[in-house]
């Protein structure tokens, strides 16, 4: 078995959509001949936790060291977990929030850095490996990955989940700020021997910006869906009594609900909106998305489910009969959430509000999933929303079915044959 060392700051018990695709990999890895020894932070408040995810954690060994940013120092401060985790995460407004992320150089996880590089230099002097990795954000990890390959001569390997300095949302606190990462990036670039990330568009950015010399590094690789999450999740057919529309997943910042809201308000007033309907919406939101969903004319037909495990979700999903799915327009072309690839694999009919010329548009499209409109375009998402409730009450809706090339297990053999192909072989 080859050795890989793993960077993940957010990796179980914590829970969320950040864990998924390290933890995918690293089960996945296994099976194609790597061992995986990962290095995550330990003891931080944070919004959810997921302990189910670690009977899924393949892991050779996982190191749990401590930090000092932010949510670890709340962590030592407060015994009340519960109710610091609810005013920082839920309470907090997003402009303070915002403030304080991008005080920090790097980002607000820098703390991790002197403890992850600390064990990381303790296992390398007493062990060799094949190969060093960071997932991104944060992007901590990347730099701290970046110094061990190069004091070690590990060959590096650099996982994108989300953009570093082209990310839409990302603020700089001065000039200065914006300088150091810019420099990190372009450092951690040019010195990297492979480069995942999770869409084409992604890629085509990162080349268009840093360069050329970035196309034979860049490797595309999705977040896919795993069989297996689906296996005890079969298809729920229930009762049409009441026709579900769920939302499982997190929202951030540009909260392209509100369109949603509006489209469905104007249904309502139109004496258009039908009455045996569930809007369900599983996952932990944040002061200025609560405030959308329970502030509005049509909050009776709205259910908000706390974040649950993740065997869990898939079951919400399946016993769903119309998915919803949320992209921003705004720098939105190249997202891909980790959910699509979920949604697909269940075969329900997706209302996609999401930029109709983007990436995520032509994977759904590839299934013949066709309702689909921007996130602003009220009107059409009105049409669309009637025509998936309609379609459901005739049983007029078809089970669609996705191949086996978005599956996390497939992914992960193209990123082991994107290793051989850069002579990562160990």
């Amino acid at each position: 078995m080859k050795e890989l060392l793993l960077f993940s700051y957010f990796y179980p018990p914590l829970g969320g959509p950040g864990i998924q695709r390290p933890v995918k990999l690293v089960k996945y890895l296994k099976d194609f001949g790597w061992e995986v020894d990962v290095i995550t932070v330990k003891n931080i408040v944070f919004h959810s936790f997921d302990y189910s995810m670690l009977e899924e954690n393949r892991a050779k060994n996982t190191f749990y060291v401590p930090s000092i940013d932010p949510m670890s120092i709340l962590n030592r401060i407060f015994s009340n977990k519960k109710e610091i985790t609810k005013k920082v995460y839920f309470k907090t407004p997003e402009k303070i929030k915002k403030i304080i992320r991008s005080s920090f150089f790097i980002d607000d996880k820098i703390g991790w850095l002197p403890f992850a590089l600390k064990k990381a230099y303790k296992l390398c002097r007493n062990k060799k490996y094949d190969a060093v990795m960071a997932t991104m954000g944060p992007y901590t990890s990347g730099i701290i990955a970046y110094y061990v390959s190069r004091k070690f001569k590990i060959p590096l390997i650099i996982d994108y989940r989300d953009h570093w300095t082209l990310n839409p949302f990302l603020d700089f606190f001065t000039p200065l700020h914006k300088l150091l990462t810019k420099y990190w990036e372009q450092k951690i670039l040019h010195f990297s021997n492979l480069i995942t990330v999770v869409s084409k568009t992604m890629k085509d950015e990162l080349i268009t910006v840093f360069g050329n010399f970035l196309n034979n590094k860049i490797q595309v690789i999705y977040n896919g869906f795993d069989e297996t999450d689906f296996i005890n999740n079969p298809n729920i057919e229930e009762g049409k009594n009441r026709v579900k529309f769920s939302y499982i997943g997190n929202f951030y910042r540009l909260r392209p609900i509100k369109y949603f809201i509006k489209a469905l308000e104007e249904l309502k007033y139109e004496n258009m909106l039908p009455k045996d309907i569930e809007i369900i919406f599983v996952g932990n939101y944040y002061r200025e998305t609560i405030d959308l969903l329970r502030n509005n004319n049509i909050r009776e037909l709205i259910i908000i489910i706390p974040q649950v495990e993740h065997h869990n979700a898939i079951r919400y999903l399946m016993e769903s009969d119309i998915l919803l799915l949320f992209i921003a327009s705004k720098e939105g072309k190249g997202t891909i959430t980790g959910k699509l690839f979920e949604y697909l694999r269940t075969g329900k009919e997706i209302l996609a509000m999401i930029p109709p010329d983007s990436e995520a548009a032509s994977i759904l499209r590839e299934y013949n999933y066709n309702y689909i409109s921007s996130m602003e375009n009220i009107n059409t998402i009105k049409l669309n929303f009637l025509k998936l409730y309609n379609n459901v009450k005739g049983n007029r809706i078809s089970k669609k079915k996705i191949d086996m090339k978005y599956s996390r297990k497939k992914q992960t053999e193209q990123f082991v044959q994107a290793f051989k192909s850069l002579g990562i072989t160990g």
